[in-house]
C-alpha cells in the first residue's frame, strides 16, 4: 500500500481528484453517455471519435502504467485518436488496475524500449491537468493538454 499512498499523495499535489474503487463499482456507475472518446482495452469498452477543432468535452482512457514517485500515468498512445484526445479533452478520466501501479519510472523502461521501437511509437506521460506561466507569468491551466483530470484506480486485488 505504499506506492498506492505515494502516488495518491503526488496525484493529489498536481489538482487530479483520485477515486478507488473494484471494476465492479467503476462499470456500475460507468455512464456511456458522459464521453466522447473511450478507450477502455481492458474492460473491452471503446468510443472512438477523432477530435475536430472544437475538441472534445470529456475523454475516458485506460492507462498501460502508473508510477507512484511521480504520480504520472503512461499511455502507449501511437494510435493517434487517443493521443488527440488525451490532449485536446477537457476534462480527461483515467482508468488503471492497481495492479498496473510502479513505483519510479526505471519500471516501465522495458514497456517504453517495446513501443518506441520502431518507427510511429509514443508514449505518453501524464501526471494532471496541463498547467503553464509562460502567458504574461500568470499561470493558465488547460492551454497543453486537459483542464481537469481524474485518475480511477481499480482495485480489485
Amino acid at each position: 500500500m505504499k506506492l498506492l499512498e505515494q502516488f495518491l499523495e503526488k496525484s493529489t499535489l498536481v489538482g487530479n481528484e483520485n477515486r478507488l474503487v473494484t471494476t465492479v463499482d467503476f462499470q456500475n456507475d460507468f455512464k456511456r453517455e458522459d464521453y466522447e472518446y473511450i478507450h477502455l482495452p481492458g474492460l473491452n469498452i471503446f468510443l472512438d471519435k477523432q477530435a475536430g477543432e472544437a475538441g472534445i468535452r470529456r475523454a475516458l482512457i485506460e492507462a498501460d502504467y502508473a508510477i507512484a514517485e511521480t504520480g504520472s500515468v503512461v499511455i502507449d498512445s501511437c494510435n493517434e485518436n487517443l493521443r488527440l484526445a488525451s490532449c485536446l479533452a477537457e476534462k480527461l478520466d483515467v482508468v488503471f488496475p492497481l495492479s498496473k501501479l510502479v513505483d519510479n519510472m526505471h519500471d516501465v523502461a522495458d514497456f517504453l524500449e517495446e513501443r518506441t521501437s520502431e518507427s510511429g511509437g509514443y508514449v505518453a506521460f501524464i501526471t494532471g491537468a496541463s498547467r503553464t506561466a509562460d502567458i504574461e507569468r500568470v499561470l493558465t491551466v488547460g492551454v497543453h493538454g486537459p483542464k481537469e483530470m481524474t485518475v480511477i484506480i481499480l482495485n480489485d486485488l
